[in-house]
C-alpha cells in the first residue's frame, strides 16, 4: 500500500473496498432490479455512455455464470458508506495483456455527478489492482467530449496514450486512451495520501 495509505482510508474484504466515503461491492441479485433500470436509462448514462439495455433474464444469466465476478473481471456496485446506491465500476484484464486492465466507472445519479465520487472510486480501485494484483498497467477510454473525466484521469496520473474511434455497445465513439503505468503510479502524490 502507498506511505499515507491507512487502514481507515481504505480497506478491502474480499468483495468489498471501503474508501473514505464509498463503499464498492460486489453486484448480488438483490441488486439486479436496480442494475437493469439503470442499464435501460439514458439519464444514467449521461451523454458519454451507452446504454447496454440489460434484461432480467440476462442479469440473472450474468450473475449466475459469474460474468460480472470473476479471476480477470468484476464489477463493483458503487454506494455511499450509508448504502445509498450510485453507479458501478468495472474492469477487466485485457485478454492480450492480462498484466494491463481497462476500468469502466458510470455515476448513475446526475444529482452525484461533480462531487468527486467517481473519482475517488477509481483511485481506490486503481491503488487494488497496483498493490493487490500487481498489473503493469491501468487503461480508461473516455469520449472525446467527456472533460470532466479527461481532469479526472489526469489528476489520477494517467496519461494521454491516442485519441481513436472505440465501439461502446454498438455506438461508435471517438474518443481518448489514457494509460497509467505501475512506474507512474508510485509517483503520483494523490495515491500516497487519502485526503487528496
Amino acid at each position: 500500500m502507498p506511505a499515507g495509505i491507512t487502514g481507515s482510508a481504505m480497506t478491502m474484504f474480499g468483495d468489498s473496498i471501503f474508501t473514505p466515503r464509498l463503499h464498492l461491492r460486489k453486484i448480488t441479485a438483490d441488486d439486479l432490479v436496480l442494475l437493469v433500470s439503470w442499464s435501460n436509462s439514458d439519464n444514467a448514462h449521461g451523454p458519454f455512455l451507452t446504454p447496454d439495455k440489460l434484461s432480467m433474464a440476462a442479469g440473472e444469466e450474468k450473475i449466475a455464470a459469474g460474468v460480472l465476478w470473476n479471476d480477470k473481471n468484476k464489477t463493483f456496485f458503487i454506494q455511499h458508506r450509508d448504502t445509498t446506491p450510485m453507479g458501478t465500476i468495472t474492469y477487466w484484464l485485457r485478454s492480450e495483456k492480462n498484466e494491463c486492465a481497462v476500468i469502466k466507472v458510470k455515476i448513475t445519479m446526475p444529482e452525484q455527478r461533480g462531487k468527486g465520487y467517481g473519482t475517488e472510486a477509481q483511485k481506490y480501485l486503481i491503488i487494488n489492482l497496483f498493490d493487490r494484483l500487481r498489473l503493469d498497467e491501468v487503461e480508461m477510454y473516455t469520449d472525446i467530449n467527456n472533460k470532466a473525466q479527461q481532469r479526472c484521469l489526469r489528476k489520477l496520473g494517467f496519461e494521454l496514450i491516442e485519441s481513436l474511434v472505440y465501439d461502446d455497445y454498438q455506438v461508435r465513439r471517438l474518443g481518448h486512451l489514457y494509460r497509467l503505468s505501475k512506474q507512474r503510479y508510485q509517483t503520483v502524490p494523490i495515491y500516497r495520501y487519502h485526503y487528496e
